[in-house]
């Protein structure tokens, strides 16, 4: 014990010398944490250390966590108690010893301690919250707390030492969890002991009506006990008929806004009682009260709210009648609290969201106190080498399987004329075309051209609706596509075509259009020309410029007129490439088409 006396007037830290102190006076088998039994035999020497120094403070008539305390200015060291109690909470922080033993120490000093002194030693424990709040002492030392604030509890009193009272209530609402059901009124017990007494018999001089006194205060028997009303019908059509009778009374005699905002609220809470006074020379200055009238009206409420949340047990149901006049009773409560000034309308308001939540936490009590916090999903990895499957879906795709869903839940959406719309090509463009003003400002990771369903689709409708922003897609890519007229000039310079262009095509379109003159100059039997009777095919006048150019030089490039038989042989040699040129295209088209329906396999080189 001499060892700790030392110790607790050592200026360093605790981390410099607790540890070593404990192997000096244990002598323990290990040589960083103690077993069993030495750490019984540490806490009775300290224990019995700190009624030794509890009992020379009083003596000598000091506060208790000022006893020891240094009177030089640059000391800055705390009492002796304070000293033993950072030392004994670094070794339990630390593992060295075990965790509960703070926990014991301080659940004796207040028992020690008169309440003056209390408050002192809950400001310590306020101040070491975060590190009594550690899991590996909570675990251990939660009890001994609850019992050691519990016990200040009942030794303080509610009346005079409400703001003491409100700390430590406010403490272990910190440092107990959300679901902690030791401070949860599990069965939903009512306080029957605060019992309202009131005159029973009439004074010889008074001012009111006796009977209408005796009425209104018996109803505080029922709202301190709401669950004695559903089992017998009695008490609650007794207790209905006076609580109309009060309702009435308040209904036929209203407040005046003068009167009620003359009072403030927040002044008046500086001021607040916890029980009103029940004298009857006080009834009629109690009814002109806007606060007194709240009071129970509020009372009426949460009876209500009671009644209409019952336990899960058929016998605890309210009757069809009873539900009926609740209802009716609640109704009226509800218009005479919006009457009763100040702000009315807005205390309603606030009450009702209170007994919403509170609605909550009875659920959450009936149903075992269940805990909020959830553990984190853990991702399954893939394993390695594996390979990632890719996502089934019910109707093979995402777009069909979303429209599916949508179909279920709104039967018109199949059928809705907006669905099946084909946009314009300039309205499809135009978010592409703003993507492409620099003054816009927009960075290139959020342009459209990256999305490549949405470059998909608009291709489709330029290949439809626009050939000449089409065929500029090979030579300047996706941003070549959107019309000219979307662009700002000087981004639309970019993508006009060249005046070498322009010449080049017309050429061509000369070219071909001499071939067909030279092949109208020539008289061919329907027998030679029609070889496989796909001559008047539509879609022979598709062909490429590529290959009327290959024929022109072919027949006409040789100085001579073609012979009927070099025009049969042209001819058929046409129709058989654009046979062949027209299956390869249909066979390359048909999976684009089938890939394009799906989103996730589109494999689109955007070109800037």
């Amino acid at each position: 014990m001499d060892l700790f006396r030392d110790a607790i007037l050592h200026p360093g830290p605790p981390q410099d010398f607790a540890l070593q102190t404990v192997q000096l006076a244990i002598k323990p088998q290990k040589q960083v944490k103690l077993v069993q039994d030495e750490n019984q035999l540490l806490e009775n020497i300290l224990r019995t250390l700190l009624q030794e120094l509890v009992l020379a403070a009083v003596q000598s008539g000091q506060e208790i966590m000022q006893y020891g305390l240094s009177i030089d200015d640059g000391d800055t060291r705390p009492g002796q108690i304070p000293r033993l109690l950072d030392i004994v909470l670094y070794l339990c922080e630390k593992e060295h010893i075990e965790g509960g033993m703070i926990f014991q120490l301080l659940e004796d000093l207040t028992e020690m301690s008169t309440m003056r002194n209390c408050k002192d030693i809950f400001g310590y424990i306020e101040s070491k919250q975060d590190i009594l709040g550690k899991p590996e002492l909570f675990a251990r030392g939660k009890l001994v707390m609850l019992r050691t604030c519990n016990q200040l509890l009942r030794r303080l009193s509610k009346a005079n030492d409400v703001v003491f009272c409100g700390r430590i209530i406010m403490f272990l609402a910190h440092f107990f969890p959300l679901s902690e059901r030791s401070a949860v009124n599990i069965k939903g017990v009512f306080n029957t002991s605060n019992e309202t007494k009131y005159e029973k018999e009439a004074p010889d001089s008074s001012s009111i009506d006796f009977n209408f006194y005796k009425t209104f205060w018996s109803l505080q028997e029922s709202f301190s006990n709401p669950a004695s009303l559903t089992p017998a019908l009695t008490k609650w059509h007794k207790f209905a008929s006076s609580l109309m009778v009060v309702l009435n009374t308040f209904e036929a005699q209203p407040l005046s806004d003068e009167g009620g905002n003359a009072i403030n609220l927040e002044d008046e809470a500086s001021n607040f009682s916890i029980k009103y006074l029940t004298s009857s020379n006080l009834m009629g200055l109690e009814l002109k009260d806007p606060s007194f009238r709240r009071h129970i009206y509020v009372q009426c409420l949460i009876l209500f709210d009671y009644l209409k949340t019952p336990g899960k047990n058929d016998k605890d149901l309210p009757s069809d009648t009873m539900k009926e006049e609740i209802k009716t009773c609640e109704e009226l409560v509800k218009k005479l609290l919006e009457m009763t000034p100040p702000r009315g309308n807005e205390f309603l308001r606030s009450i009702e969201h209170i007994l919403e939540r509170e609605r909550n936490w009875v659920w959450w009590k009936r149903d075992g106190c269940p805990p909020f916090e959830k553990p984190p999903t853990e991702k399954k990895l893939a394993q390695d080498g594996g390979r990632k499957r890719r996502p089934r879906w019910r109707m093979g795709n995402k777009e069909l399987s979303q429209l599916w869903k949508w179909a279920d839940q709104n039967p018109n959406a199949l059928t809705d004329p907006q669905r099946v719309r084909t946009p314009a090509i300039m309205d499809y463009w135009k978010p592409l075309a703003e993507d492409m003003d620099e003054s816009a400002g927009i960075e290139e990771e959020y342009h459209h051209k990256n999305n490549r369903v949405y470059c998909w689709k608009g291709l489709r409708f330029s290949a439809r609706q626009d050939l000449e922003g089409f065929s500029r897609f090979t030579e300047h890519g996706i941003e070549g596509v959107v019309p000219l007229e979307l662009l700002p000039p000087d981004v639309r310079s970019k993508y006009q075509a060249k005046p070498g262009d322009r010449s080049k095509r017309a050429k061509r379109e000369e070219t071909k259009g001499s071939l067909q003159q030279v092949e109208e100059s020539q008289e061919i039997p329907a027998s030679e020309t029609d070889v496989d009777g796909s001559r008047n095919d539509p879609d022979a006048s598709t062909a490429p410029m590529e290959t009327d150019a290959i024929m022109a030089s072919g027949s006409v490039s040789q100085g001579g007129t073609p012979t009927p038989e070099d025009n049969q042989k042209q001819s058929s040699d046409i129709d058989v490439g654009l046979e062949a040129g027209q299956i390869e295209a249909d066979t390359e088209a048909e999976p684009g088409m089938v890939d394009g329906e799906t989103d996730a396999d589109v494999d689109l080189d955007v070109g800037t």
